[in-house]
């Protein structure tokens, strides 16, 4: 059916080409006669001038399907063809038949002409109307050169034409040896098969070719290889009779046991050595799996010592914080306490100049200058006994009590300076010490001119009489406030003798201004001694706030905060790497999936061993049979010599046995 239905294409085919010829022949004229008959008797020149000056086309058909370019493709005539090349032609056009004029040159064995169609830029895997290239027609014919021209052009070594034919099986279809050797050599296929599945040996023991049939079974042919009919290439063999043919076809069969047998031997040895390679491997992923194991260990180690390390980090970077909280706190209160300091010092100086030039004030001002600076210090006076000392009101009723006191108040703060250094608010600020000793030297410079003044006034109050019921005589260029002070001292003494004195209180004034004289220099001496006092203390409070100075302390304070944030940078770095090693932990899972593909390795090596083990009592039972067929064959290759022929009953039962072990071994291998 298939058959029918190509021939019946082919046929309309044509038909279709003789009408297109039959329509192209309408207008041939006597010229494009000429030409054809230039091309024909090879007079190039005369091709090259009618073509110049007629203005032919070469590929005109004429009323046989024929042109002058495909004419001198096939008379090989190189010349003529060169100059219609040279003239433009269209290489491409078929004739009649479809073919080109390579189709044409090949199938004739022009290599020349070949070789100038493929210059000219010609394709060289065009198919005709059966499908078959310029290389199918070259092997048809036999054209080595030909062969060679096209292969060195890239020609399809394998291609197929319709009926499913290479260029190899043509050539051995035509018993072309040598040609077969080139195209082998090139690198053809040698076990292609046609549409009726036969092979390139088939086809040379159905030509009977012995040559040809043995450079096939020299590359490599297979001789048990059965066709759509159930024929191999021994029936084909058979079929012409040739015993050379038979013998060549024997041998390759045994060959070919043999290089089975070879064959499962070396497949063998490679399938030791494919189970020695894995089980090394299976040893190397147990070795891996143990290391793996290991560094899986010391590392969840490694993060527990990371995480017990971020831990006390994070409590350390919490204490820093507050430590630095705390600097800052301390630094901003420094930083106040220089600023009212800075204040204060001129709100004394100014103090101090009003009190000079107004001294009928003193108290008033005193008082207020001790309260101003208490009140900018924000804290009360380090010194309490100072603003008794600086107000003449706040005298206790005994001067040795009052200075006994502030004694005791001065070694305690010279003793507490001692065992601690000073904090910032238990200092007092050298303006407020300077302005103290200002107002201590005055009130000094006073109280001498006021002895002074009551020594003077007691000698002239002597030599007057005293009126009665007054305490003595006031002299008019006195003060008022230093007799309201000298009144209060002798109170003060009067108190202490009030078991001596009369009920009346009435004293005379030469002792009173006696006491008050006494009164005084004792005073004098305890201010002098606490004035010593004093300077000492000074000194240790100027060199107590050098150390303690703001700008220092900033300093500190910025290293400090400095230092502190350096740490917490460290810390940060050292969690961040923390947390890159716990990313990494997923690690562990590709050693389980490792181990797992280790155990499923260990099962597959088993049942490697286990096909090992079948496969070697297989091949024992294959050699013990082989032995016996090589007992067997050259009994019967001499009976088959002797007799000339083989019968066809015995020739069916060989080829029978033989399909059946070649069934049963590749089957089984």
């Amino acid at each position: 059916m298939a058959s029918s239905r190509r021939l019946l294409l082919s046929t309309m085919k044509q038909i279709c080409l003789c009408a297109a010829a039959s329509f192209a022949s309408q207008d041939w004229t006597k010229n494009d006669e000429k030409l054809l008959q230039a091309v024909d008797y090879n007079d190039a020149g005369r091709v090259t001038s009618l073509l110049l000056r007629k203005g032919l086309v070469p590929t005109k058909l004429d009323a046989e399907g024929k042109s002058a370019f495909h004419l001198a493709a096939t008379r090989g005539n190189v010349d003529c063809l060169e100059a219609m090349l040279a003239h433009g032609v269209d290489a491409m056009t078929k004739d009649s038949s479809g073919y080109t004029a390579l189709h044409l040159a090949s199938k004739h064995g022009h290599p020349q002409c070949v070789s100038k169609l493929l210059q000219a830029s010609c394709p060289v895997d065009v198919a005709d109307g059966s499908g078959r290239t310029a290389l199918h027609l070259a092997a048809a014919s036999g054209c080595i050169s030909c062969s060679e021209i096209l292969c060195d052009f890239k020609a399809p070594l394998n291609s197929k034409d319709k009926d499913g034919s290479t260029p190899l099986i043509l050539a051995a279809k035509m018993s072309h040896s040598e040609l077969c050797r080139y195209l082998l050599h090139r690198g053809a296929a040698v076990n292609c098969r046609d549409l009726q599945g036969r092979t390139a040996l088939m086809l040379a023991c159905e030509s009977g070719s012995a040559d040809t049939v043995e450079v096939l079974v020299s590359a490599g042919a297979r001789v048990a290889v059965v066709d759509a009919t159930g024929h191999d290439a021994a029936h084909y063999g058979l079929a012409t009779g040739n015993v050379l043919i038979q013998h060549l076809l024997q041998e390759a069969a045994q060959r070919r046991s043999w290089a089975s047998e070879e064959d499962s031997a070396e497949q063998t040895s490679q399938f030791l050595q494919k189970i020695r390679g894995l089980e090394q491997q299976e040893k190397q992923r147990r070795e891996r799996a143990e290391l793996d194991e290991a560094s899986l260990r010391s590392m969840e180690k490694q993060i527990r010592e990371l995480e017990e390390r971020l831990v006390a980090r994070d409590g350390e970077k919490e204490k820093l914080g507050k430590e630095v909280e705390a600097l800052r706190s301390r630094l901003s209160s420094m930083e106040v306490g220089v600023g009212r300091t800075q204040l204060a010092v001129p709100r004394a100086g100014h103090r101090g100049i009003t009190s000079t030039l107004h001294p009928q004030n003193e108290k008033e001002n005193t008082s207020y200058d001790i309260e101003t600076l208490q009140d900018e210090e924000g804290e009360p006076l380090e010194f309490p006994g100072a603003e008794m000392l600086l107000s003449k009101k706040t005298l206790s009723p005994s001067a040795e009590e009052l200075l006994a006191t502030l004694q005791g108040q001065v070694l305690e703060n010279y003793e507490r300076d001692e065992s601690s250094p000073p904090a910032p608010g238990d200092v007092v600020p050298a303006s407020l010490y300077q302005a103290l000793q200002r107002e201590l030297e005055r009130l000094r410079a006073q109280g001498r001119e006021a002895t002074a003044r009551a020594g003077g006034d007691g000698q002239r109050a002597a030599s007057e009489p005293i009126p009665e019921g007054t305490a003595g005589p006031r002299p008019a260029e006195e003060p008022a406030w230093a007799w309201g002070e000298c009144k209060a001292a002798l109170g003060e003494l009067g108190v202490q003798t009030s078991s001596s004195s009369s009920p009346s209180g009435e004293r005379e004034p030469g002792a009173e201004l006696a006491e008050a004289r006494a009164a005084l220099k004792r005073v004098q001496t305890e201010l002098e001694e606490r004035e010593r006092r004093l300077k000492e203390l000074q000194a240790q409070l100027q060199a107590a706030e050098a150390a303690a100075s703001p700008g220092a302390s900033a300093e500190e304070a910025s290293r400090d905060k400095e230092a502190l944030l350096e740490r917490c940078g460290r810390a940060e770095a050292e969690a961040e790497a923390l947390r890159r090693e716990l990313e990494a932990r997923p690690r562990a899972a590709d050693a389980a999936r490792q181990r797992a593909e280790a155990e499923a390795q260990l099962a597959e090596l088993a049942e490697l061993r286990a096909a090992l083990a079948r496969r070697e009592a297989e091949l024992g039972t294959l050699r013990e049979r082989l032995r016996q067929h090589e007992k067997e064959a050259p009994a019967w290759l001499q009976r088959a010599q002797a007799e000339g022929w083989v019968p066809r009953d015995e020739h069916a039962r060989a080829t029978a046995a033989l399909q059946e072990q070649a069934r049963g071994l590749r089957e089984r291998l």
